[in-house]
């Protein structure tokens, strides 16, 4: 969603998929307001938030139940599908939640890893050290779930005439 773009991502916030399909539903609540904490540390950082299924769902089981106030801050925001468990990006078009996303200007993307075109290199960040600890010192068990990798370099790249979406390192730029 939205226009072409050219953003450079200062930090990455990844939900990791499995271990927050693991949990129960009333800790998912407790990963959706982690994200608002570190939405407000994040403000003006340029980060990319990343989690399993639909953001901002009343469904815990469908995504991660944030509230549009708890992720406000992020440049970007992409749906990880996970077909596995049937967890696959949907937005309510027409919801507020969906509304308020379009008109602050946050980045969409949906990440369909299992098809044909699209590539999801997750291991580029978890090979990073996670300072999820570092900005929530009180939250030890967060960084279990939770990752936050600075990723000083890298830079998000769209253009919808091509349905074409690209993130890497800076060194790594295509023209489009």
């Amino acid at each position: 969603m939205g226009g072409n773009v050219r953003l450079p991502i200062g930090y990455v916030v990844l939900v990791k998929t499995l271990p927050y399909l693991q949990l129960p539903d009333r800790e998912k609540y407790t990963v959706a307001r982690r994200i608002g904490m570190l939405n407000e540390l994040l403000k003006g950082k340029n980060a990319m938030l990343i989690g399993p299924g639909r953001w901002g769902t009343t469904t815990p089981s469908l995504g991660v139940p944030v509230r549009f106030t708890e992720l406000c801050n992020m440049s970007a925001m992409c749906e990880l599908s996970y077909s596995a468990r049937g967890v696959a990006p949907e937005l309510s078009y027409g919801s507020h939640f969906f509304q308020d996303v379009v008109e602050s200007g946050i980045f969409y993307a949906a990440i369909f890893g299992e098809r044909e075109g699209v590539t999801y290199h997750e291991e580029y960040l978890i090979e990073r050290e996670n300072k999820g600890r570092g900005f929530l010192p009180e939250e030890p068990e967060a960084e279990k779930v939770i990752g936050v990798y600075e990723t000083q370099g890298l830079q998000l790249y769209s253009d919808i005439t091509k349905q074409l979406v690209y993130c890497a390192p800076e060194e790594n730029t295509i023209d489009i």
